[in-house]
Order: structure tokens, then sequence, then C-alpha cells
């Protein structure tokens, strides 16, 4: 199951009038498995009680790179021999 479709069944069930719990339970209910937490849905809730219902992926913030790829690359090439910890 892709993580749109768990989603858009937490915008379903938050329009039903669910609570979290309730959102957790009549979903992994449903697929036997556990596909929804109580963090992630409490966290898909808030946006909801927001009034911002984009169920697309948000980014996180994750820093970028400090190294550049190509150098990174070039220079592991030129020494294959050495470990990471060498090369680090």
């Amino acid at each position: 199951m892709e993580i749109n479709e768990i989603r858009v069944l937490m915008k379903y069930e938050f329009l039903r009038g669910a609570t979290t719990r309730q959102e957790v339970a009549n979903i992994n209910n449903v697929f036997i498995i556990e596909v929804a937490t109580n963090a992630t849905v409490a966290c898909r809730l808030k946006k909801f009680r927001s009034g911002d219902f984009d169920l697309s992926n948000e980014s996180h913030g994750q820093p970028k790179t400090q190294v550049d790829s190509d150098v990174l690359k070039t220079t592991v090439e030129a020494n294959s021999s050495e470990s990471a910890r060498e090369l680090s």
C-alpha cells in the first residue's frame, strides 16, 4: 500500500470525525497489519485541523550534503585501496 493511499484513508476518517485512536484502529483493521501509527495519524490530523488537506510529501528540511559527489568519487577511484576511514 502506498503512503498516499493511506493518507487518503486518514483524510476520510478525519472527515468522518474519528479520533486518532479510532483512525488507527479503523485503518489497521482493514489491512490486518499495522499500516498506520498513532504518531503518524496525530501528525496528519494536526495538519487537517489547521485546514491543510494537501496529501503530498513535505520536505523534512534535511541538510544538504557538504561533500561534492564528483570530488568524492574521483578521490575514491584514485585511492581505491584505502579504507573509508583513511579517506575521511
